[in-house]
């Protein structure tokens, strides 16, 4: 059983690509492969980022909180929507809060948009992050387009399309922490 760790990365009002969260965090537990932890930084309510975690002497709990279920994830996924051809801001900045915690990880991107592209850019950007952090971004990315209209307000897909797409992320994710993982517990 692999250790996810799902790093939801967007706190305005009404946003709609928690759903996209969701339905990766179900598909993952569903998969019986995953043990699924849920980091939704709106619960954080982190400040803009003026000190890494390592160069704290007193850390706030919420950081070492994140910090921990980062730390002992056999794998993360990135989940976050596209805003202005990017990803969100507040993932950045939770990000950038940590540095040992992405070494050697797999991780997995996926993105959501209002739009058809389903937050292509957004994931382009994040696979850049992701390599300069010293980890191992996913070549395969989860889009998803029309996020009201792919997938249910719990993430339940709502077309052919959507549950392929969700499906073929989950097993190729799988396959990635699997071959990721060993590898690094060798060395």
């Amino acid at each position: 059983m692999f250790k996810i760790t799902i790093l939801y990365g967007a706190i305005r009002e009404g946003r709609l690509s928690i759903r996209a969260a969701r339905a990766l965090e179900r598909a993952l537990k569903d998969s019986g492969k995953a043990e699924v932890t849920f980091i939704d930084i709106k619960d954080y309510n982190l400040p803009v980022m003026e000190k890494r975690l390592k160069f704290m002497d007193d850390p706030p709990e919420n950081l070492l909180t994140i910090s921990k279920a980062l730390d002992m994830a056999d794998g993360i996924v990135f989940v976050t929507p596209e805003y202005n051809n990017s990803y969100s801001g507040a993932l950045k900045n939770t990000i950038d809060y940590f540095t040992k915690e992405w070494a050697k990880k797999p991780i997995g991107i996926a993105c959501g948009s209002n739009g058809r592209q389903g937050g292509i850019n957004a994931s382009n950007l994040l696979q850049l992050l992701v390599l300069a952090l010293g980890a191992f971004p996913m070549p395969y990315k989860l889009l998803v387009p029309e996020l009201d209209k792919s997938l249910s307000e719990d993430g339940t897909p709502q077309n052919e399309i959507m549950e392929k797409n969700l499906n073929r992320f989950v097993n190729e994710y799988l396959w990635f922490v699997e071959a990721i993982s060993t590898q690094s517990k060798k060395s």
